[in-house]
């Protein structure tokens, strides 16, 4: 018998010790505290009602790579950007998965993630910071990768860029981030770890759709833990029910504690990527004020995407229907034109001679920007 529970507490043991690190933000920061890092300072949640805004918000990728697994696709950083514009705009196909219950919780935060089209410089660029480093894995809490002394790369003018910092993390850590004000600027920005940014259906992680991306992300914008401090409830939100400990895998719905049903689609939880679904009305909120209080010199510029060349925009020629749904008609003739989305990639190159109807039904809906005689033109795509 005692062999028998000597073997079991073995087992509870590894698997518990081998249980993934969703987030390592609470971690992270107590370890700030013991370096003397911390900025100990209080926040207020100040609630102006602030929603039904939309904010760009300025990224910088910085994909630190010592073997080509870890210098990830141009494609995987689209998909991280794509994942988390529709996560923070509700346009998510799988915010139908969130019950009846929570429904009327949902939130909005209307943030849009736009990669940044200039360098420090002002040179064209693409966003994306791709450094070789020797440094085959990072140490957790560290801050190793954010300084290029230690083999990673020093944050781009934290102020005013989303700074995000993509390697290989030691141990089982998915990522962490640093929140509002708790840090000195060369620290602060989102760390995660390359394996689990964007969306990668070929890998059989549970993490592969990018919502770590979005979870660390809504650290950057003030939010806690749904479970932060169990059923004391102090995430700081009445519309996200109490919950005792982190939620894992992807569990049938209702689940229980602390006297209530759990929330465990919300981002902030630790479930399965393909089992979060919802932000709500309350942690849109305090994104929103943690924006325009703590962070708003990120939204000085309105649309990062306008700099993919250094041309103003320009009314003086006509294209309808603007959005459109498959056909754009350009009044022009004889001209060539350009076409970029908002990851700035070249989308269109085309010369115009007579037909100035464009069949652009194999674009995918949303914003693009095209350049005719050095002049931008924002277009919208149904």
């Amino acid at each position: 018998m005692r062999f028998l529970l000597n073997i079991l507490f073995f087992l509870s043991y590894f698997i518990s010790s081998a249980q993934i690190n969703r987030c390592s933000t609470d971690e992270y920061r107590n370890n700030l505290k013991d370096r003397g890092l911390y900025n100990y300072h209080k926040q207020e949640i100040v609630y102006n009602k602030l929603l039904n805004v939309n904010y760009t918000i300025p990224v910088v990728v910085h994909v630190l790579y010592n073997n080509n697994n870890q210098n990830i696709s141009d494609e995987r950083i689209f998909s991280q950007i794509q994942t988390l514009n529709e996560d923070y705009n509700m346009s998510n196909l799988d915010l139908i998965n969130v019950p009846l219950e929570f429904q009327s919780n949902i939130g909005n935060v209307g943030f849009s993630f736009c990669l940044v089209q200039q360098d420090l410089q002002g040179n064209p660029f693409t966003g994306i910071n791709r450094v070789y480093t020797e440094v085959d894995i990072f140490q957790g809490f560290t801050d190793d990768m954010k300084f290029s002394s230690q083999g990673g790369v020093d944050a781009w003018d934290p102020l005013n860029y989303l700074n995000i910092w993509v390697c290989d993390l030691s141990g089982n850590t998915l990522g962490f981030a640093t929140m509002p004000g708790d840090v000195d600027p060369e620290l602060d920005g989102v760390v995660i770890d390359y394996e689990y940014f964007g969306v990668d259906l070929s890998s059989d992680s549970p993490y592969n759709l990018g919502r770590t991306g979005t979870h660390e992300i809504g650290h950057y914008f003030n939010l806690e833990h749904t479970f932060y401090a169990g059923c004391s409830d102090w995430d700081g939100c009445d519309d996200t029910p109490s919950l005792s400990s982190p939620t894992y895998g992807c569990p049938a719905f209702p689940q229980e504690s602390c006297q209530s049903i759990n929330m465990t689609m919300n981002y902030m939880d630790y479930t399965n990527d393909a089992c979060m679904h919802m932000f709500t009305i309350c942690q849109a909120e305090i994104m929103v004020n943690a924006l325009s209080t703590y962070r708003s010199d990120l939204i000085s510029d309105n649309d990062c995407s306008i700099k993919l060349i250094d041309y103003v925009e320009d009314k003086s020629v006509n294209l309808y229907p603007n959005p459109f749904s498959d056909i754009l008609t350009i009044d022009i003739q004889n001209e060539n034109i350009l076409m970029y989305d908002i990851y700035g990639r070249n989308v269109l190159n085309q010369y115009i001679e007579n037909d100035n109807n464009l069949n652009l039904s194999y674009l995918p809906s949303g914003n693009y920007f095209i350049f005719i005689k050095n002049k931008i033109y924002k277009i919208i795509k149904n």
